[in-house]
Formats: C-alpha cells, structure tokens, sequence
C-alpha cells in the first residue's frame, strides 16, 4: 500500500529511509521481506521522489541521465511506477516524498562529481530530511529506523546521514548503499571516516534473497547505471554472500554503540 502522505505513516515497527526511488530494496530488501513475513509493520519512505516540472533545465548531465533510463518526459513519475512494483515484490507499505534528487536540486550537482562531491552549503534536503525523520519518530515512538550509511558518498545519502542527529538516542540503524557498498574496501573507507561508534549487525535473509533480487529487477530503469553491464542477480549475490564469510547469505547494519 502506498500512503497519502507523512501524516499516514503511523503505528509501524520498522521505517526504512531510502533518499531515492531503489535504495531499500537495492540496499536491504531481504531484510524488508523478512520482517514483513514476520508480521511486522514495516514502511518505506523515499524522500527524493518528486518530479522537477516542465520548467526544469536540462543540463547536459540530466540529459544523459533521462537518456540512459527511456523513461520519456516525466521520467520521474514512471520511476515511482517501478518503485511501486518494487514494493509490491517485498510486499511492504510505501510513501514517497516531494523533495527533488540532487540534479534537479542545484547547479552544482550538475556532474557525477558533482552529486558525488560535498553537500553544498545550506543543502535543503538536510533540512527537509530533519523534518521528515523527526515527524516520523513522533508518529513511531517505538519504531526502529534505518538510514543509508552513505557509503559511496552521493550527496542525497550524505544530507539523510547528517539528518541522523535528530535520532539520536532512539533506537535506528544504518544500512550499507548498495551498490556502492561491494566496491573493495568502500564500506570499511566509510566507517572509519565516522565520528560514530558504530557495531555491525548481520541479518541471514537466505529465504527471502529472491524477493530482494525481484524487486531490484523492477527498477528496470537503473540496471544500467547501476551494474555498468554487469549481472545485477550476480552482483547482489555475490555481496550478500561476502559481508558474512560466505557462511549465509546476509545484509550487515551498523548500529550506534551503545
């Protein structure tokens, strides 16, 4: 079920925070489909789910984006349609937010250097991230919350991350960006950049691997940006069988230490 909006988003156990439209399923789908198996009420909120409007300038880099996903002339709108399959794989509720991607944001994110680059000054995506997890933590007193690591550095994953601090000393927990995670040595980089004292977490999602890579498949859209020609199928499994030594296939939180 997708909500009418942030005032719906109520009584839920879990709230999965994804900046984009695939985050979560790209990231920790399996661990979605478990909880959902379980009985659990759980959400995902995408924030960078709205549509730039006729009035948007088309850069050379928006312009390659829009031609590498064929998605016509509202491509955002059709990408919410692939999120919604996606949803419906996992079987889990889904809310998706006004705040625009980064390339629509700014100018200066106007390159892949750019949206890989530092958060501008006074970025507004981290104060509208702010109210979005501080409205939903009211709403979900009890619920736990996850929130991209930002690992790999893009700049939407970074104002999530700095929105973080309003959630401090309540229970949440940080998933791995996927794909950016299986690049050698990316999540380890990330965690020791960290301040946080963070204590990882393995979840065994062997039953539910299917369900993730279904829903991952719905963003037809992304396979290319994604997997630059690679497998995705292979690309996921080869990662969830790696963050747990090849014993179970697996998704890994990072927890703050308590």
């Amino acid at each position: 079920m997708l909500l009418a909006g942030l005032y719906a988003a109520e009584n839920y156990d879990h709230i999965f925070i994804a900046p984009h439209l695939d985050d979560v399923a790209l990231s920790c789908g399996g661990l979605v489909a478990l909880q959902v198996a379980q009985g659990q009420r759980t959400l995902v909120v995408t924030i960078c789910a709205g549509s730039a409007g006729p009035a948007l300038r088309l850069t050379p880099y928006i312009a390659y984006l829009h031609a590498t996903w064929n998605l016509g002339d509202d491509p955002i709108a059709l990408r919410r349609e692939e999120d919604i399959r996606a949803l419906a794989q996992l079987n889990v509720d889904g809310l998706h937010l006004d705040e625009l991607d980064a390339v629509y944001r700014d100018p200066a994110y106007g390159s892949r250097d750019g949206i890989f680059g530092a958060l501008i000054a006074h970025d507004p995506l981290v104060a509208a991230a702010t109210v979005v997890l501080t409205t939903l933590r009211q709403q979900n007193p009890a619920a736990r919350m996850y929130l991209p690591l930002a690992v790999g550095n893009h700049v939407d994953h970074q104002a999530v991350w700095a929105a973080r601090q309003v959630l401090v000393g309540t229970s949440v927990a940080f998933y791995e960006d996927f794909p950016y995670a299986a690049q050698p040595q990316a999540v380890p980089a990330r965690i020791a950049t960290l301040g946080d004292r963070l204590v990882p977490e393995l979840v065994p999602i062997e039953p539910f691997l299917p369900r993730r890579l279904a829903a991952i498949a719905e963003y037809r859209s992304q396979q290319s940006e994604l997997f630059h020609g690679a497998k995705m199928e292979d690309v996921v499994v080869r990662y969830a069988a790696a963050v747990d030594g090849y014993d179970h296939y697996s998704e890994r939180l990072w927890l703050p230490q308590s």
